[in-house]
């Protein structure tokens, strides 16, 4: 067992890569990158992980925070939208219609 103790480590370029094709289908890679760069800055994602600490303890609390960003900011974008499109052509109907496929 030679990860008991945490000797094998999962580095930041490794982390970043797995987080982006993690999301990769929910948001654009240089939104995901941001999202990354803000969460090591609030000191949430450290550089470097072992991989049973990643795999066990942070990776799903680090999911769970990305995921709530995720969701935030497309909501945020589907109220400007709803504002603008309201704002130009005064037909909520057809707002509220493209914003439930979205």
């Amino acid at each position: 067992m030679l990860d008991y103790y945490g000797s094998i480590t999962k580095s930041e370029k490794e982390i970043d890569n797995e987080l982006i094709q993690r999301f990769r289908d929910r948001c654009h890679e240089s939104y995901m990158k941001q999202i990354i760069s803000d969460l090591r800055k609030e000191g949430v994602l450290h550089k470097e992980y072992s991989v049973s600490g990643w795999m066990v303890f942070h990776s799903k609390t680090v999911y769970n925070i990305i995921e709530e960003r995720i969701n935030h900011y497309k909501s945020k974008q589907k109220l400007k939208f709803l504002y603008c499109f309201n704002q130009l052509f005064n037909d909520i109907d057809i707002c509220k219609l493209i914003c439930d496929k979205i």
